[in-house]
């Protein structure tokens, strides 16, 4: 899909410094999303006490929140150069060098977080995922098995989990992880349409066309305003020759998620293979507006988008 692979995070005070009692109004303070109070709170407690590490991580976390994220990593290596080792300060600093696609901090920094916290699902997720986004696919299964074992309950790490068995071409323990993230999803009785998208989509890039169709409509049941969704489920009915369907489901994908040049290219396919030129020619001219805009990203995000 087409996401940032480190994005899912929750960041918590490690118990070394939620010792530090007056860290956790502040920390409450973030966690509502009044960043005003808590840098104001933050500032006096500064004045009062002077720089800590525990100060220092908070204002990592503020930064981190306002999108600041060059600052907020230098506040976090700060904040690790004056205090004890501490696997939650580690996470931030990781969690803000990939904002800023410095994998090259993020990776050394969720290493030595996974050394301190072990036990730690998240960490695991995080560095799991970024060896995926680096291509290390059998670097990052064990890392993303470790997390689904320690939270069987975390979507995002089973979901990262089925791309990286894909890469290594292990499709049963693919189909079996996919199956799993949608016993989750309906067990949680949420609107979570996305593993029906990836299972749904394992099965077309398989020509298992039949296996796929049931999945991505349900996915598109689930959330009808979901891009994704409707692209998968038009590129299966486009597959299986019901193009008028299929440029339904194009249609409302286009809809869904203007900026996606794909859905544009197929329907021009579709209508260039019905003689529509001039439809053809509008949808084409939209889709190469469209990739002129798109941002460059590497192999690996790329095959999060298929």
């Amino acid at each position: 899909m087409r996401f940032h692979p480190i994005f899912f995070v929750s960041l918590l005070l490690s118990a070394q410094i939620a010792q530090e009692t007056w860290i956790q109004p502040i920390e409450a303070l973030i966690r509502s999303g009044d960043l005003t109070q808590a840098h104001q709170r933050l500032d006096r407690e500064t004045t009062a006490r002077g720089e800590t590490p525990g100060g220092l991580y908070l204002q990592a976390k503020i930064l981190f929140e306002e999108r600041r994220y060059a600052e907020s990593l230098q506040a976090a290596q700060r904040s690790i150069a004056t205090g004890p080792a501490d696997p939650e300060v580690y996470k931030l600093a990781a969690l803000s060098a990939i904002r800023m696609d410095r994998l090259d901090i993020a990776e050394p920094a969720l290493q030595t977080a996974a050394r301190l916290s072990p036990g730690d699902y998240l960490v695991h997720f995080h560095l799991g995922a970024l060896y995926y986004t680096k291509s290390l696919f059998l670097a990052a299964r064990p890392e993303l098995e470790k997390a689904t074992q320690l939270n069987p309950r975390y979507m995002p790490a089973l979901l990262f989990l089925g791309l990286t068995l894909e890469e290594v071409s292990d499709e049963a323990s693919t189909v079996a992880t996919y199956r799993k993230a949608i016993d989750l999803a309906e067990a949680q009785r949420g609107a979570r349409e996305m593993p029906y998208i990836y299972l749904g989509r394992f099965y077309y890039r398989r020509n298992r066309l039949e296996d796929s169709l049931p999945l991505v409509e349900k996915a598109a049941e689930i959330n009808p305003r979901s891009a994704e969704a409707q692209l998968q489920l038009g590129k299966a009915l486009h597959a299986l020759k019901r193009d008028s369907e299929a440029v339904a489901a194009f249609a409302r994908s286009a809809a869904a998620n203007t900026q996606d040049p794909e859905p544009h290219y197929l329907l021009s396919r579709i209508f260039e293979s019905e003689g529509r030129g001039q439809a053809a020619q509008e949808e084409l001219k939209r889709f190469q507006e469209l990739s002129t805009q798109q941002p460059a990203n590497d192999a690996a995000r790329r095959r999060l988008a298929r």
